[in-house]
């Protein structure tokens, strides 16, 4: 039996460049036609979504200090398990 690659694996590393909007049309259409097939990925996508907009809103304009996002990203999933 032959395994395949796991297309989360590469939709999950390009949802911040999506988010960002720093994709090539043929990239945004690959992980929009996943996000359209795949429930875990729409949800991690929704997840990182309104975990920039909660980090926009809180900090008010001011610049995020380096590593925030990422260590709020770790406490949210680890509430998420609970």
């Amino acid at each position: 039996m032959t395994m395949g690659v796991d297309p989360c694996v590469g939709v999950e590393s390009k949802l911040q460049p999506y988010l960002d909007r720093q994709l090539t049309p043929g990239e945004v259409s690959w992980i929009e036609r996943h996000l359209g097939e795949c429930a875990y990925c729409r949800e991690r996508y929704h997840f990182e979504a309104k975990l920039r907009d909660t980090v926009k809103t809180v900090c008010c304009g001011d610049p995020v200090p380096d590593g925030l996002v990422d260590r709020v990203r770790l406490h949210c999933r680890g509430h998420r398990s609970e």
